[in-house]
Parts: structure tokens; sequence; C-alpha cells
């Protein structure tokens, strides 16, 4: 996020030369050496927090603390721009722009580059996607979209940060639109009750979204803006004096401190961001100017440095991750030692370079001059950032970085969509009616009924059918979502029990028409996300009773089919392919043991089995196909069977064709 500066200049941007004077007597427009300390707490806090050092549990709260201070600010700069007769809407996105875009293009420019010469082909895609969006300020959106089944690990996310940036800079382009109407039809008690009537707005939306909807909660604009507008009511009231001064900043820091050591992350933000909101509040209404706490040497150098800290201090996080020396000792020190020098380098030769006068560190209410030159200076740079991130994802990731080979295991592990089929398979929303894939008129030779599995597994039922037979298939597919009757979804989110109770339910029904299921299993047991009639939490043994219970009601109706489980790898398997090529193009095929895919998946294939000696449920068991000689095959021939660790290829799934033929061999109730 922002580590928003007190001018339209970096923070310190002239600390070693004499302010320019200051325009009005409002102490207000004076350097704040106690917010530039805020900026250091908060940074300290987030990088605490990343690091993983214990008694920063709750140091993500730098993120609100930064967002009040955001708020403070940008509406001093706009008022008393109003105030001194020199504010323009173009003049403070400019403002923002040269405060913002220079010191996130050099992250960009040096993550892409880097990224060309460490990342495979998938990695960069990911990479790419966020480096595009952060450049056009929307990475919260994003990261919003892409939270669930397919979210990419962390490992992946070098840009992750960049979601409060997107989030402060969607709050620059409409606060100055809406400031300025209220100040100039309402009186200050006015403003003051709409500002917190605004602010009530968005918490009360915080707080449902909590429960309903908690990546939007976190990510987007509405859901935050009454974190900043907080810091704007601060900025419309009298700061403190004297004793009531210190009281407030003891308490506020306190209120502080106690998020950064209390809270943890599970469910924020909730009713406890009001812990590091409002004790941010006190702090910038304390207005303690010559406190040592936050006014000393250190607090001010952290806090003119915070910004570029904030920006580089992820990507090494990201990097120890990779590397495997997160939460060793002597790695952690080196990158907190990184992420201050590359953020000290990144303020002194980026930032501060692209101010054009140097000015001290307060609310600037300066005129600033706009031009097309000048604009142009800060709109092209990230539209140039945005077309070569889209440039990247259009090519895959440019795998012509790597050899033939390689480049081959790239376009094996792009699923190729069977026609027709589009609509059929959500990762989160319900599609709107059941798909029926093959020619109008055909008979319905089965039902295929799933997760992602099913979406990847399709092709080999599809090439299964027997040369010369006129068929169609109902199939419909939910990522995330095991087809198992009853289910309710712990996730409110998830539209997994609505799926089931439109597409699965009817099936229990009697029917002469064939069903398919398939998913995840063992993943489902393993971390129980679905609540069941009858029984209390989530647990794996209710999932696996249910699972039972589930088959056999739905083997009363007709015929019905359970995929047992593929293979898990615990890697990603085209990505160690592809890394075998890099270092070898001679390197041996990817495998793991037989007995590890044996051991994962033993508890929920028991169940299964149970299911077909007592209830006549059929089981097809894809492990002849993709297992031999004791161990499951991840590719065949340098050919990636899985794009993931789990997911098949085409590849991969064509060679269950042979398993999924039964299906149209079998004849009577047991075949």
């Amino acid at each position: 996020m922002t580590p928003a500066t007190h001018s339209g200049a970096p923070p310190g941007e002239a600390a070693n030369a004499a302010p320019p004077p200051a325009p009005a007597t409002d102490p207000k427009l004076a350097f704040r050496p106690d917010i530039n300390g805020l900026r250091a707490i908060a940074v300290l806090a987030v990088l605490g927090f990343h690091f993983g050092l214990a008694p920063f549990g709750g140091g993500f709260v730098g993120v609100d603390i930064f967002f009040v201070i955001s708020g403070y600010l940008m509406t001093g700069i706009i008022l008393g721009r109003i105030e001194r007769g020199t504010f323009s809407v173009a003049g403070f996105y400019l403002d923002r722009a040269r405060r913002i875009v220079p010191a996130l293009a050099m992250l960009l420019v040096v993550i892409l580059a880097a990224g060309a010469f460490f990342l495979l082909p998938d990695e960069y895609v990911l990479l790419s996607r966020q480096a595009g969006s952060s450049a056009l300020f929307v990475s919260n959106v994003l990261h919003w979209r892409e939270t669930g089944y397919f979210d990419p690990g962390i490992d992946q996310k070098w840009l992750l940060h960049s979601w409060t940036l997107s989030l402060e800079w969607q709050f620059y382009l409409l606060y100055p639109l809406f400031l300025p109407l209220i100040a100039r039809f309402l009186p200050p008690a006015r403003q003051r009750f709409l500002l917190a009537a605004a602010a009530l707005l968005s918490f009360a939306l915080m707080l449902a979204l909590s429960r309903l909807a908690p990546a939007a909660g976190f990510y987007l604009l509405p859901p935050r803006a009454w974190e900043l507008l907080a810091g704007a009511l601060v900025y419309l009231v009298p700061p403190l004096s004297g004793r009531s001064a210190r009281v407030a900043q003891a308490a506020g820091l306190g209120l502080i401190a106690a998020a950064v050591i209390l809270t943890g992350p599970d469910g924020w933000p909730d009713g406890r961001a009001l812990l590091p909101v409002a004790g941010t509040m006190l702090v910038i209404l304390a207005a303690r100017t010559e406190s040592r706490l936050t006014g000393n040497a250190i607090a001010a150098w952290i806090g003119l440095n915070s910004y570029s800290i904030y920006l580089w201090h992820w990507p090494v996080v990201v990097a120890l991750r990779r590397s495997g020396h997160a939460g060793e000792w002597p790695w952690i020190v080196a990158g907190i030692a990184a992420a201050f020098l590359l953020g000290h380098l990144s303020w002194r030769f980026v930032e501060r370079r692209a101010q054009p006068r140097p000015a001290a560190p307060r609310i600037d209410t300066a005129k600033i001059a706009t031009t097309w030159r000048s604009g142009a200076a800060y709109v092209f740079p990230p539209l140039a950032l945005a077309l070569a991130s889209f440039g990247i994802w259009q090519t895959r990731g440019l795998p012509q970085r790597f050899s033939a080979e390689v480049q081959a295991t790239v376009r094996d592990s792009t699923p190729r969509p069977v026609a027709g089929a589009g609509p059929c398979y959500s990762t989160g929303e319900l599609p709107l009616e059941p798909c029926r894939l093959g020619p109008a008129g055909a008979p319905v030779l089965a039902i295929f009924l799933g997760d992602s599995h099913a979406d990847g597994e399709l092709i080999g039922l599809i090439e299964a059918l027997p040369a010369g037979t006129r068929g169609t298939f109902d199939f419909n597919a939910l990522a995330g979502c095991p087809p198992v009757l009853g289910l309710r979804p712990v996730q409110p989110r998830s539209r997994c029990g609505a799926f089931n109770a439109r597409f699965l339910e009817p099936l229990a029904a009697p029917r002469r028409t064939p069903l398919v299921l398939t998913a995840s299993w063992a993943g489902y047991a393993a971390e129980p996300a679905f609540r069941f009639p009858g029984d209390g939490a989530a647990t794996p043994s209710s999932f696996r009773a249910n699972l039972l219970r589930s088959s056999c009601a739905l083997a009363a109706g007709g015929p019905t089919y359970v995929v047992l489980p593929t293979p898990h790898f615990p890697f990603w398997v085209t990505r160690e392919l592809q890394r075998r090529l890099i270092a070898d193009p001679k390197a041996a095929d990817v495998a793991m043991p037989y007995a590890a895919h044996e051991a994962r998946n033993r508890s929920v294939v028991a169940v299964l089995r149970e299911a077909e000696r007592s209830c006549g449920v059929r089981l097809l068991d894809p492990a002849p196909y993709l297992c031999r000689a004791g161990a499951c095959q991840g590719s065949v021939g340098h050919r990636p069977l899985y794009r993931d660790d789990h997911h098949l290829t085409d590849q991969g799934a064509r060679l269950l064709a042979p398993m999924f033929r039964r299906i149209f061999e079998d004849r009577g109730p047991r075949g």
C-alpha cells in the first residue's frame, strides 16, 4: 500500500534542505514527524508479519494504519488546495501519480526482467497477470477473483502486496470528485456528518462481507473505504494538545500494539480492525510532533523510506519461500536487510528524482501545473508495462526462451476445450442450464458429474465411446464441489450445495442412464469443508460416512459409476518436468511411488469399496492406466500427464479411455 506522503513529493524529499515557507498558519499543514513515525511503525509491522517474526502475528494491520494516514493526508491536500484556490482534479491526479508510479514501475520492470531469466512459462504467465493488473491499479480485483480453488500459491504471488496500491489509487480517483462537492455545498459540521455516515456504511459492509464473502471484504474498496474515511474525519476535527494529547498518543500506540501482538489473520478484516484504525486516529489527533516515540531518527528514516521498503519487501519474502529458507533466522535477517537496502535505493534514485522540486514532507497546497507532457510521463509507462505483461500472457509465458522439448510441455499442459463444453464447467459460479454434448437428437449414453477432475477427464470419457456409436453426454462440473448428496458448504460463497441440489439430487430417482461421478475424494476427506444433516462440525469421518450413504442412494436409482482417486503428486508435475528438461534434455520422466498414492487414498477407497460390495456401486480405477511397475507416472516420453499436481492433461485423460469404455460395455446390473 502507499505509505502516503505528506505532500506531492516523496516523504522527506529534502530532509537536508530548507523547506519552503508555509503558505498558511494552519498547523495541520506543517511537517508532521509523528505521522512519519506512524508510517515507520506500519511498515515494520508488515515486515515482521511477512517475515514470520513471532511477536508480529497481527502485523498485517500495518495496512490499516497506512489507509488511515492516507485518508487524512488526501483530505488535507484537497481541502488545503481548495482553501488556497490551487485545487484541480488533474493536478491532484498528477500529484498522486508522481508519488506512486515511478517506484512501482521500476519494481515491475525489475521483476518482469528477472522473471524472464528465472521463471518457468506458467510461472511467468502468473507474474504477467499480476504485473499487468498492478500497472493498471486493479490488482486487488485480480486477487479477489483468484481467491478460491485454483488460487496460486504464495510462492507464485510476487506482487500480491500491490493490491493495497490498487485500492488506494481507486480511492484517489473518486475522492477528489466527491470531497470538493461536499466542501462547496455543506458547512464543516455537515461534511463531517456525511463522511461519518459513508464510513459507517462501509464499516457495516465490511462486517457483512467478513461472513458472506471474506475475500471481497479484504480486497475491495467499498468495505475498506471506512478506514480511509476515518483518516478524513480526523483531519476535520481540531487536534488535541497538552495532557489530552499525551493520553491520546499513549492510548493510540497501545491499541496499535495490541492489534499487532494479539490479533490473527483469520477472518480479517472484521470488528477487530477498529483497534489499529482507532489507534492511528488517536495518534494523528494527538499531533505530538515533538514525541520521541514517533519522531526519533530511526523512525524518521524508516518513515521516509517506507513506501519503497514496502514495495520491495514482498518479492524478497517470496524469494525466501521459493528457496526453502523461510523461517531460518540467518535468512530472515538477510531478507529484512535486503528489503531495507532495496527500499532505500528506490527512494534515493527513483522516488526523489521523480519530483519536479524539493519539498518538505508536509501537506502540500501549492498549485500543480498540468500539461499533456507531464501527464503522459506517468500514463504511458504503466500502459507500456500492461501491454508487455499482456504479451507475456498471450504467448503463454514466452516458452521460446527454452528448448523445443520444454515448449512442447507448455502446449501439452494447456487444456484444449471440448466443443460445446465451455459453459458446462464452472470455477465458482453456478452454470445456468444443464449441458448436453453431442449431436442433437442422439440418445443420452451417460451423465458425468463432478468437480474440476470431471472437466479434466471429460476427453477420456468421450474417446471411450465405441466407434460408430451415436450418442450424447450430460455433463456439468463445479470446481471444489464433490458430488455428494446433502452436503452443506462451510464457506458461504460456495455454490456446491446449490449445484448438487440442481444436478445430483434428481438422479437419486429411478433412471436407466448410467451416472459417472468423479472428484478429488481424498482431498475433501482430508480437509472437510462440508457439513451434512444430523452432523455437527465438518469432519473427515462425517464426509466418508456421507460419501457411502450418497453413493448407495444414487446406486439405488440406477447404474452408478464412481472414479477412484487419481494420483496426487507432492509437486507440480509440469514444472518439475520442465526443470528437469532445462537441466538435461535426456532427463528421466517424472514419477512417484505407487505406495504414496495408495497411502494417501486408502481410507476413502475403503469407503468406496464398501459401497461396491453393499450397494452395487461400480468403481472405475484409473491407477492401472496411470501407474506401472510400482510407480505412478507424471509424464511419459517427456509428455506431462498432469498440468499441476493432480489435474490431468489431455494426454493423461486419454489414457483413461479404456477405463471409461466399461460404461458402454456393461450389460445388466453388474455388467
